[in-house]
């Protein structure tokens, strides 16, 4: 990673962390001020996003360090595991919360009545958190990082989870009190569907999941489309950060020169980067069939 790419990931980063501590601080007295479950428990959310920008600090550090003897591959793993804990962190975080909402809704003399606040302070979550993911996603699409768009949508999902308290809130004021803990079930199911997926990807990572078939197929048609190929096999594919990894055998004619041959893998190298569009190591070997000449007897 280049330092402009890591400033760039740094600015917008801490930019989020300001805005999340900001909000989960507010949201948590005005949450009890203002007697909302929904509003504390999205609270938590922020908090939760607070964590995950630390989290992306340090590893988009340590992610873009230059491959070294102990990991040639280079350190984009580093994300990849920082996402998975992050994921686990949101599940347990949505758990605890989800349990709490389901317990008031056993026991109605639990919940309390929310307030105008509470709507005010959720009402300006959607927006702040709104503005967040938007500028996020933006430098995430710049420099091709999935853990910042992994944190782009903890913002977007932030701001759902508010759109969901001002439902709660709405609903209590109108009458309907259980509203709010029925807001807070839903805030908490948002949470833990955000962890599950992030940490099922980073999960299929780390364990060198291939791409999907639709991708992988593409790759076997641009291989066979160079001139000399005549046929690929052992096509093998895992991502590592933001980058593909790629190993593949072509097959070519055995009666061409070491020099057409080498030209033959360097053009499937060079369009399978054009094709994928993105950062990607492409190990390219090769197999050539000898003619069988069989004897007289």
């Amino acid at each position: 990673m280049s330092d402009t790419a890591f400033a760039a990931k740094r600015r917008i980063t801490l930019a989020g962390a300001a805005i999340d501590a900001a909000l989960a601080v507010i949201k948590a007295v005005g949450g009890v001020i203002g007697q909302s479950q929904a509003l504390i428990a999205d609270a938590a959310h922020s908090a939760s996003d607070l964590a995950s920008d630390v989290l992306v600090l340090w590893a988009a550090r340590i992610g873009g360090q230059p491959p070294d003897a102990n990991h040639p591959y280079g350190h984009e793993r580093f994300e990849t595991a920082a996402t998975l804990g992050l994921g686990a962190t949101l599940l347990m975080v949505a758990g605890g919360f989800a349990y709490d909402a389901a317990t008031r809704l056993l026991h109605p003399e639990r919940i309390a009545e929310p307030g105008w606040l509470a709507l005010s302070i959720a009402c300006l979550s959607v927006i702040a958190k709104e503005g967040a993911y938007r500028f996020t996603m933006r430098v995430a699409t710049r420099y091709d990082s999935d853990l910042l768009r992994a944190n782009a949508w903890h913002s977007r999902n932030d701001a759902l989870s508010s759109v969901v308290v001002i439902v709660g809130v709405l609903g209590s004021l109108a009458g309907f009190a259980y509203l709010d803990a029925v807001a807070a079930l839903a805030v908490s199911l948002l949470i833990g569907l955000t962890g599950w997926r992030l940490g099922w990807r980073a999960g299929e990572e780390l364990v060198d999941t291939g791409l999907d078939a639709e991708t992988t197929q593409g790759i076997r048609a641009v291989v066979r489309s160079v001139h000399g190929v005549i046929g690929e096999s052992n096509l093998r594919t895992r991502r590592m950060g933001h980058r593909l990894l790629i190993d593949v055998t072509v097959q070519v004619d055995p009666n061409i020169t070491a020099a057409a041959a080498n030209d033959i893998l360097c053009g499937v190298r060079q369009a399978l980067r054009r094709h994928l569009e993105r950062r990607c190591d492409v190990v390219v070997s090769m197999r050539v069939d000898t003619p069988v000449h069989t004897e007289a007897p």
